[in-house]
């Protein structure tokens, strides 16, 4: 009965204490419903298929580069070796290539890529501009010699590097690899098309000593058009059967319960301390009720409160952000573990900040023990998105645990999947717990925490 009725008064003071409940239930909501329809971009299963945009920055003049082809195949270094027949084979085909037509209309502008890219050639302030304002998710930028390196590669046998430059628009994740991947599938089959032309004409070289070889040049170019507009760009959204993707809003609604339940252990961590300022710990002392029995009513205090916590933010986010949670046991089995586990850490930093006399350790670990669980835990970015060194140290962040647990669950799987979370969970709040107990273990020489001298009476 002493226990329930501490529980009984730690509910009615934080109910009614408008600071506690903003941080441990209004913001939680508020930032589940922002994040996760600002931050759709980051979630490829938010996005609906629609075109990514990019711009393409040409760095060439066309003039120059037909100019200068001109010059090589007449008196450069490209006429030497290849007569004057490979040289006229060799002009013909240079007024039907063009590496801007190839690229643009053969590639861009085809029926797959077009379906999936949307570009606009502009100039480079333009482009950053545009990507400043998040409107592009790539800028493509052909460089100067371009224009004249593709066509070389594509009419002799010799190889310029060519080079196409990309910047991404790094709050745009999947636009982003998306636009990397389109440019990969092109620049590949460009280079393969031009390893066989040159294998073609290398064996033709061989077998005819040098006679006519490019004169079939303006059908290996066709060939090589025909590849290119048969290239296939297709995004099909697939996850495994039974499986349900996690999208933005289901990510930072679990993302932002688990982080939001440390305030919990924070709360719960002044409240030792609380009753000694307000003269209550000796009078439940002089009740008769154990320092044991007072720990453990404030334990399921903080217990009961994150439970609450999650409770309520579950609901708001099952029928306000049409969150699918999953299975309900899984769920609530995973709720019971965490606010156990955000019960024993609470008791630990009550019984720190108890012997301490003083609210520093409860007020670093509201300011910065949380923040870095939360970072750590994945509460504000994916951990998949972050450096390795934040992936190996997530294991450390108890609200990361939870965050796994949740998803998995929203996932569709089983709790087979998540047991070893709850698991964890639970020995996470035990150990705590016992070492909470631990620390307000009675000490020779301590009286609530404070060192007195023990007088020494001399004979």
């Amino acid at each position: 009965m002493k226990i329930l009725s501490i529980i009984r008064k730690d509910l009615r003071t934080i109910l009614s204490d408008k600071k506690a409940l903003a941080i441990i239930l209004v913001m939680p909501l508020i930032l589940m419903s922002i994040l996760g329809f600002a931050l759709k971009g980051a979630f490829g299963n938010d996005w609906e298929q629609s075109k990514i945009e990019i711009s393409i920055v040409k760095q060439y003049d066309i003039q120059k580069a037909n100019q200068r082809i001109h010059d090589a195949l007449n008196k450069g270094i490209l006429s030497q070796g290849i007569g004057a027949e490979g040289v006229s084979d060799l002009t013909k085909a240079s007024k039907r290539i063009n590496p801007e037509t190839i690229f643009f209309h053969d590639f861009l502008d085809s029926e797959s890529v077009s379906g999936v890219l949307h570009y606009r050639v502009e100039s480079e302030d333009t482009a950053r501009e545009r990507m400043r304002r998040g409107e592009i998710s790539a800028i493509l930028y052909l460089p100067e010699h371009y224009y004249y390196d593709m066509k070389v590669n594509l009419l002799t046998p010799f190889r310029n590097k060519t080079e196409i430059g990309i910047v991404t628009n790094p709050n745009d994740m999947i636009g982003s690899q998306v636009a990397l991947a389109v440019m990969k599938s092109y620049t590949d089959t460009v280079s393969s098309m031009i390893i066989g032309k040159n294998v073609l004409i290398e064996t033709s070289m061989a077998y005819d000593a040098g006679n006519g070889d490019y004169a079939g040049m303006e059908s290996v170019m066709d060939e090589i058009m025909k590849s290119l507009e048969s290239i296939r760009v297709e995004l099909d959204d697939r996850t495994l059967e039974g499986r349900k993707p996690v999208t933005s809003t289901n990510y930072y609604a679990a993302a932002m319960l688990t982080m939001f339940i440390l305030f919990a252990a924070s709360h719960g961590g002044r409240m030792l301390l609380e009753e000694k300022d307000h003269v209550t710990w000796d009078r439940m002392m002089m009740a008769g009720t154990s320092k044991l029995g007072i720990m453990t009513g404030k334990f399921l205090s903080v217990f009961l409160i994150a439970f609450l916590q999650m409770a309520a933010m579950i609901l708001f986010s099952r029928f306000a952000l049409q969150v699918d949670w999953g299975e309900g046991i899984p769920v609530i089995l995973i709720c019971f573990a965490a606010a156990f586990a955000v019960a024993g850490v609470g008791v630990t930093v009550a019984a720190v900040t108890f012997r301490a006399g003083n609210y520093n350790m409860a007020n670093i670990f509201q300011t910065l023990i949380i923040q870095s669980m939360a970072l750590l835990g994945g509460s504000f970015f994916p951990i998949d998105i972050m450096p390795e060194i934040f992936q190996k140290l997530s294991v450390l962040s108890l609200n990361g645990i939870a965050l796994k647990a949740y998803l998995k669950i929203i996932m569709g799987y089983g709790f087979e999947s998540v047991a070893g979370y709850v698991a964890a969970l639970l020995c996470i709040g035990a150990a705590f717990a016992g070492l909470a107990v631990f620390i307000m273990r009675e000490r020779r020489g301590y009286i609530d925490g404070k060192h007195i001298k023990t007088p020494v009476v001399k004979a």
